[in-house]
Formats: structure tokens, C-alpha cells, sequence
């Protein structure tokens, strides 16, 4: 999970039931019981005897009091009886609660039982216990420009028994070596299929089959707010196979993460962390209906933020995953073949002699890549992708997903102050 002002990775929840006070003895109704000094209970109101006069006030004391009284068996006679009457209270109540007076004839109408759901704790284990062998940990690792080694870990979805893994493709991309581990410690070398970064964060690996259990897919346009969700990965590289509970606190939230406005995010409050990204987020069937893949950590003034998750919902992400799998390759998506920045505060701070206020900044160029063809050079600002004004609500990157490899697109671009258009025609991405 990548850690940011705006974005960040994971979630939680608690779980309960309601109860109520036993019903009051009814009204008139007495108890009494009377105790001897030496333990024995004594009977009130013998036939021909006069009765007994009542006792003093016990004195208040700290003691075992209910230990002394059960420690005698006239003790747990009288509390015996006392259960055995409060039971039956209980149960003439239940009866009388089951009816209803009719005011129109007079009748007692039965009122037919309203059944009580109460989401219980083994619900939530049966879960957890089904779906733990469907989520998988994945260890990356490459090398850095300085010599050294990085490592990262990550989780996945066991989406069938051939040995496909969904995940975020950020935990995988520019990686030399994969590894995924089943939950039963069995490690397997993992090879990158494909992705669809940044367009969608997902990512398909593939391990030799055997002993895999995948996990159902569920619908995550059913989802509802305040529905209870399980999200289960692997946190801070250390907690494999964490479970952890919470709600569905958002749906169709949006975004904007490594410069694509992400929409339809389903947002839950389940504590996740690093590492949780390509991880399974559950309902209570045990169907998969979302990847975690990002936590917001803080405000843009830097303040503290927790029980904000967000989750790729399948609708999404399953119809790319298996497009992967049939082509074999990463999903196809158009470039223009320059690398592109959004025009943020933050980055127009740091330019000098631009006009434009929105935009994407042209970072480099492709040497015979489209845009180079098309005479756009480094430094230039696109403010409109084929006819769709570029800012922060319509960042480039979305602009341009929503071409095809080979359509030519119309792009107006500002270069120093002079407004340019040009036409160019969309390869495929590598």
C-alpha cells in the first residue's frame, strides 16, 4: 500500500448483541425470604402457629453475602426457587406478550412471532475460516539504482485452480523476482501476466497449480451502506492472514490516485495497513467483492486520519483480470508515447514561464513515439484530449483511457503562452 497526503492503504469494525433487562415481578407480587441466624430458612405463617415477629434490620456488611447463603443448602433451595420463579415468569410474560386483544370483538388474536437476525460472531468466523486459503501473500523484489536490494510485500486472490492471482499492480510492477506463499506456508515462484496500471490498480500473476482454493467472486454492485465486510491480507510484511472486520462506510467514491480518478471506490472502515493492497474484502456469503488498495492517512493540511479505506470493487476489475488471462498480456490501453504529469499547485509552483492553470505537463518524449510525430515537445501543457477539457476532475490519464489503440485523437496543447492543436494517432501501450 502507498502511503501519501491523499492516499494511503487499509481498515476495521466491532460486532455485538443487543439485550434488555429481565420483566419486573408483577405488580402486587411479593417475595420474601427469611433467613434463621444459623443459615436455615425459616416458614412464615405455619398453620396454628402465630406468626413470627419480624426480624431486625440486618445490618449493612461486607462479606460473601450470596457466598454464605449458596454455601448452605437452605441457601440454594431458596435460590433454586427463586430461579424456577423468575423462569416462569419470564415464560407467562413471553405468552402474554404472543397476545393480542382484539378491541372490535373482544377475541385474543395471536400475533404471529417476528423472527430476530442478529449477525453473530460465527458468521464472521465460518468466513474467515472458508475464505483464509484464497488469499495468498506475494514477496517482490528488485534492485535499486544505489546497489541495493527492496523488497515489498503485498496480498492475493486465488481467482481459479490454473494458478491465476489477482493483485494491485503496484506491489508487483518493475519487480526482478515474485514469490507467492499459501496460507499453508507452501511457497511458489509467481511470473507477472499483466496489469492495468494506472488506469485500474490490478494485476494478474500466475504459479503452478495444485491445492488452491479459489475464492468466489461476489457482486459489489449489491453492496449496501452499512454492511458488514471482511477484508483478509497480510499487514506490515509480519501479520499473515489477518482478519479484519468493519462496514461498507462509502460507496461510488472517487479518487484521484497516480493520476487516474479512480470511481466507483468502495469505501469501509476495516483496519488495513501495508500490505493488505491486493488482499480479499468479503461479505458475509464469502464472495470476494473488492481489493483494497488504498488508506487515506491524512488531510491535505497534514491532520490525522483513520477508518478510511477504500476497496477496487469487482465490477471493475474482474472483466480487466480476465481479459489478461485471454490475451496473455496486459490490458490494452492507448499511448501517446510521452510521459505526462497533471498540472497540480504543488507542480505549477515549480514551473516558470507557463500561462496555463490546467493541464498535463509533458515530461519526456518517446523518440518515434505519437506525440513526437505529432510535433509535441517536452515542456508542453495538453489542456484538451479529444475534446474533453483536462483538470483536475478530468485528470489526462482518463482522458485518454477512453480511446482505443489506433483512433486518432484531436489534442490542443499550450506551448509558452501559444495555443497549438495537432492530431495524433494512439498506439498501444507497452
Amino acid at each position: 500500500m502507498e502511503d501519501g497526503p491523499w492516499q494511503a492503504r487499509e481498515r476495521r469494525a466491532t460486532d455485538g448483541l443487543d439485550w434488555s433487562h429481565s420483566p419486573e415481578a408483577p405488580d402486587g407480587a411479593e417475595q420474601r425470604v427469611s433467613l434463621a441466624e444459623d443459615g436455615e430458612s425459616q416458614e412464615a405463617d405455619r398453620p396454628g402457629e402465630a406468626p413470627a415477629p419480624p426480624p431486625a434490620p440486618a445490618a449493612v456488611r461486607s462479606g460473601p453475602g450470596w457466598g454464605a447463603l449458596l454455601g448452605s443448602a437452605g441457601g440454594a433451595a431458596i435460590l433454586g426457587g427463586l430461579i424456577s420463579g423468575i423462569v416462569v415468569a419470564l415464560a407467562a410474560g413471553g405468552a402474554d406478550a404472543g397476545r393480542s386483544q382484539d378491541t372490535t370483538t373482544g377475541s385474543a388474536a395471536t400475533v404471529a412471532a417476528q423472527p430476530l437476525t442478529v449477525e453473530q460472531t460465527s458468521v464472521i468466523t465460518d468466513v474467515a475460516a472458508r475464505t483464509r486459503p484464497g488469499v495468498v501473500r506475494v514477496d517482490s523484489t528488485r534492485h535499486t539504482a544505489t546497489g541495493g536490494v527492496e523488497q515489498d510485500v503485498g496480498s492475493g486472490i486465488v481467482l481459479d485452480t490454473d494458478g491465476h492471482i489477482l493483485t494491485n499492480a503496484h506491489v508487483v510492477l518493475d519487480t526482478e523476482m515474485l514469490k507467492v506463499t499459501l496460507s499453508d506456508g507452501t511457497a511458489r515462484p509467481a511470473i507477472l501476466i499483466g496489469d492495468d496500471y494506472p488506469f485500474t490498480d490490478v494485476a494478474v500473476l500466475q504459479i503452478s497449480p495444485g491445492k488452491l482454493t479459489p475464492l468466489e467472486p461476489g457482486d459489489s454492485t449489491a453492496l449496501k451502506l452499512g454492511e458488514t465486510v471482511i477484508a483478509i491480507g497480510n499487514p506490515l510484511a509480519e501479520f499473515d492472514g489477518s482478519v479484519n472486520v468493519g462496514v461498507v462506510s462509502g460507496l461510488n467514491r472517487h479518487r484521484t490516485l497516480d493520476d487516474v480518478r479512480q470511481d466507483g471506490l468502495i469505501q469501509i472502515d476495516a483496519a488495513v495497513n501495508n500490505g493488505n493492497s491486493g488482499g480479499a474484502l468479503l461479505n458475509l456469503a464469502g464472495q470476494f467483492v473488492g481489493m483494497p488498495t488504498a488508506v487515506l492517512r491524512e488531510t491535505a493540511g497534514g491532520l490525522p486520519v483513520e477508518g478510511i479505506a477504500f476497496a477496487l470493487p469487482t465490477s471493475r476489475f474482474l472483466p480487466i483480470a480476465r481479459r489478461i488471462i485471454a490475451d496473455g498480456s496486459s490490458y490494452p490501453r492507448p499511448s501517446i508515447g510521452a510521459e505526462t504529469r497533471d498540472l497540480t499547485p504543488e507542480i505549477r509552483q515549480r514551473l516558470r514561464g507557463t500561462s496555463a492553470t490546467d493541464g498535463a505537463i509533458v515530461a519526456s518524449i518517446e523518440a518515434a513515439g505519437p506525440a513526437a510525430a505529432a510535433g509535441i515537445q517536452v515542456g508542453d501543457v495538453i489542456t484538451m484530449f479529444g475534446g474533453e477539457v483536462i483538470n483536475a476532475d478530468r485528470p489526462f490519464l482518463n482522458a485518454l483511457g477512453a480511446h482505443q489503440p489506433g483512433e486518432t485523437v484531436r489534442v490542443v496543447f499550450n506551448r509558452n503562452g501559444r495555443i497549438i492543436e495537432t492530431d495524433v494517432r494512439l498506439s498501444k501501450r507497452a
